[in-house]
């Protein structure tokens, strides 16, 4: 009896989890408000995409706050063209971003927004990216993975908390070239918090006449949730209850 109410415990505790957790492949996207081209911080974009498992709110936010104002693309999705400059990592689609954010030679901030999640230490977010083939551009990338702690709020204002960097000093060769794994873990949090986290491309001197920014794709995000520890907390003391009870019957 009690491995079995141990085992029902743990498996409460994994169940909470996994309605957090999500992985979501960009397979086909239809964006529901604006142009992913014309986004900025005061006319933001939704996206729902195919092939996701997201539990409840499927809904993604893309915003485009380019210094001189957005350029002609936002994020798109590669599934839609005849030719994508590469392949996904794996599905039918990835989410690209590219030089054309920003126009002239001005710094480029796009944001790609999650749905809401609560948040605790130990939460993972994975996911694959690359940039174009060395000796194909001389224009570096730079991807950040930031952390909102402001609840359902979509102001990039609140992404204060920089999870992971893909090459941060904006070298020729610091963003991979090849489709490659990289994760990041959320730390420092004081328990349960809720908010969303967010892929900024962002490239200073960008745009089509910059010396910055070429292009790249991120496909296959999975964001895993580690149970609450007060939940785990509770659940044992519960067992620990039913046990003493239990004994105290005999």
């Amino acid at each position: 009896m009690k491995k079995i109410l141990l085992l029902t415990a743990l498996m409460s505790t994994a169940v909470l989890a996994n309605a957090q957790s999500f992985s979501e492949s960009f397979d086909a996207v239809t964006f529901t408000t604006g142009s992913p081209a014309t986004t900025n911080a005061t006319n933001l974009t939704t996206g729902n995409f195919a092939g996701d498992t997201v539990n409840g709110d499927v809904t993604w936010a893309a915003v485009n706050q380019s210094v001189g104002g957005p350029g002609t693309t936002g994020w798109f999705n590669t599934s839609a063209q005849a030719t994508p400059v590469w392949a996904p990592q794996a599905g039918a689609g990835q989410l690209s971003a590219n030089f054309n954010a920003a126009t002239g030679a001005n710094a480029i901030d796009l944001y790609l927004i999650s749905p809401q999640r609560t948040f605790n230490n130990g939460d993972t977010i994975s996911f694959w990216t690359r940039t174009t083939t060395p000796g194909v551009t001389v224009f570096p990338d730079r991807l950040f993975v930031k952390l909102s702690t402001a609840g359902a709020s979509t102001a990039t204002s609140n992404f204060t908390t920089t999870l992971l960097s893909v090459n941060p000093s904006l070298t020729t060769t610091g963003y991979p070239s090849v489709y490659t794994q990289f994760t990041a873990t959320v730390s420092g949090l004081s328990g349960a918090t809720s908010g969303r986290f967010a892929f900024n491309y962002n490239v200073t001197s960008g745009g089509p006449s910059g010396a910055n920014s070429d292009f790249i794709g991120i496909d296959e995000v999975r964001y895993t949730a580690v149970p609450e520890p007060m939940t785990i907390s509770a659940m044992a003391l519960g067992v620990v209850a039913m046990l003493r009870r239990r004994r105290s019957s005999k």
